[in-house]
């Protein structure tokens, strides 16, 4: 069996033509790629929310619903492989709603109402049961607006922003948490009264990077990029470090949205490794298919689908499977992806 793949991000790539050649070999770790985040401008900062707390809004007995789970099990590791993320019908889109490729699965049915389906999907991913999410849509007059609907996809209202319970978790299983969110998209925080500039509810804060949202959610994300704590003083967030990995993953989907303007960027989030050398992309599944263009050592990719093909050996062991990125494919055996396994739908 070959190593576990770890997930870093995820970018749709537009790739120049290259010159042909065999797929490298590599065995090295998966190369280091420094988080680079402007600071928020003065009109950013302006539409963060204030840390003057609405106590009602966040209070467990007006928001929670149905019977508290003994889940707290499930954060006593920062483990999480995210979902695939589906193509979704934009319903405000003044263009051709993107519907799901063929043989592409389902989204599940939404934890909760409120929620873009591939933030559910990913809460899904980090563990996160229904009964936790204490808000998502909602009008609470401290939280700046950021909680009112972005838009509406597959014909139900959504905002990119969810508060979460943190009822009977440890310090260490909500450290563990965070890390999960944000290993599947979310940029997130724990508000913690006292600290970080809150004053209030203990819970934490969310949003989902890939998919259109408002002006605020936008700088909170941006907020998180740069290490602060998504509030108007946007101050250092001191109470979690959170890993390259999750930095990373954040980043690329923020990227995939048009940095939270669009609905587009479905697929899976991956990342080339090769130890070094650019990564052909071939016109079909096969190292001697025509070599249509190359993607950089640790580049962010999006895997669309998947197919078996000629079997390579590479740096994460040998496999038939072959990812389809942009107009052609790659070897599973050099893309990080956090999962031995398949991660996307079978190509049409």
């Amino acid at each position: 069996m070959s190593p576990l793949k770890y997930i870093v991000a995820a970018i749709a790539l537009c790739l120049p033509l290259a010159a042909c050649g065999t797929e490298p070999a590599g065995t090295g770790a998966l190369p280091e790629d420094p988080i680079e985040e402007p600071e928020l401008t003065a009109a950013e900062s302006s539409l963060l929310p204030t840390e003057a707390a609405d106590e009602h809004a966040h209070e467990a007995a007006v928001l929670v619903e149905g019977p508290a789970e003994d889940d707290a099990a499930l954060f006593d590791d920062d483990f999480a492989i995210p979902a695939f993320d589906e193509d979704v019908v934009d319903d405000l889109s003044s263009g051709t709603p993107t519907l799901a490729a063929p043989g592409a699965s389902a989204l599940q049915p939404l934890l909760k109402s409120g929620l873009h389906p591939r933030a559910s999907d990913g809460l899904r991913a980090a563990g996160v049961a229904a009964w936790r999410l204490t808000q998502t849509i909602g009008n609470a007059p401290a939280s700046a607006g950021v909680h009112l609907a972005d838009g509406s996809v597959n014909g139900k209202p959504y905002t990119a922003a969810v508060d979460i319970s943190v009822s009977s978790l440890s310090a260490a299983q909500i450290h563990n948490l965070l890390e999960k969110l944000a290993k599947v998209g979310f940029a997130a925080w724990y508000r913690k009264s006292g600290s970080d500039g809150w004053s209030g509810a203990n819970h934490i804060h969310a949003v989902y990077a890939n998919c259109l949202m408002k002006s605020a959610l936008r700088s909170q994300v941006r907020s998180w990029l740069v290490g602060r704590n998504g509030l108007v003083s946007n101050t250092t967030y001191r109470w979690h470090t959170f890993s390259a990995t999750a930095r990373s993953t954040v980043k690329s989907k923020f990227a995939q949205s048009k940095d939270g303007t669009t609905n587009g960027g479905s697929g899976f989030s991956a990342r080339v490794n090769t130890s070094g050398a650019p990564l052909t992309i071939r016109a079909g599944a096969t190292s001697t298919s025509a070599a249509i263009g190359s993607v950089a050592d640790g580049a962010f990719v999006t895997i669309r689908c998947q197919r078996v093909g000629q079997q390579i050996t590479g740096t994460y062991g040998t496999t038939t499977l072959w990812d389809k990125i942009g107009d052609g494919y790659v070897s599973d055996a050099y893309i990080s992806t956090g999962s031995d396994g398949r991660v996307a739908p079978d190509c049409p």
